[in-house]
């Protein structure tokens, strides 16, 4: 089964990962770590693989908490889906309806997710102040690695 990336993107909503880091599984992240993913913050217009345009918020809401909303349009007025990422007990979780991944690397550019009950895995990448690309990836029923990148634009007030 493959996500679809608009739902996908619901819930990268955050969104971690590896800046030459290699953490295995008895890595273990702390709140200093966890607040590397401020720069998802903010709020972000991207256009998904069906030509629509959507909108995203990422809201630190607690030291350990990261809230990702989507909204219905660029007023940011109507909040349409919610997913969260969080610390707890040294591993960072990203969740999203019936969905789960398990973050792999974080730094203060990049974050990495694999899949716990998930169908693929994603990253968010700053690529610039103002630009997050968000890579997400999963095997095909051909079996074989596919892949889909697309980009975020910082929305300023």
């Amino acid at each position: 089964m493959r996500l679809s990336l608009a739902s996908f993107l619901r819930t990268a909503t955050v969104f971690l990962v590896a800046a030459g880091t290699d953490l295995s599984a008895s890595t273990m992240f702390n709140e200093a770590s966890f607040s590397q993913i401020k720069f998802l913050e903010g709020r972000w217009k991207g256009v998904g693989p069906d030509g629509k345009e959507f909108f995203d918020e990422y809201v630190l809401a607690e030291p350990t908490l990261l809230r990702s909303i989507r909204h219905a349009d660029s007023t940011f007025s109507k909040a349409t889906d919610r997913s969260t990422v969080a610390l707890k007990d040294g591993v960072i979780i990203s969740m999203w309806g019936k969905f789960t991944w398990k973050a792999t690397s974080l730094s203060d550019s990049k974050a990495c997710f694999e899949p716990v009950t998930a169908p693929s895995s994603f990253c968010w990448e700053r690529i610039a102040p103002d630009t997050v690309t968000v890579t997400q990836r999963w095997t095909g029923s051909d079996g074989k690695e596919q892949s889909f990148v697309l980009t975020l634009n910082r929305v300023k007030p």
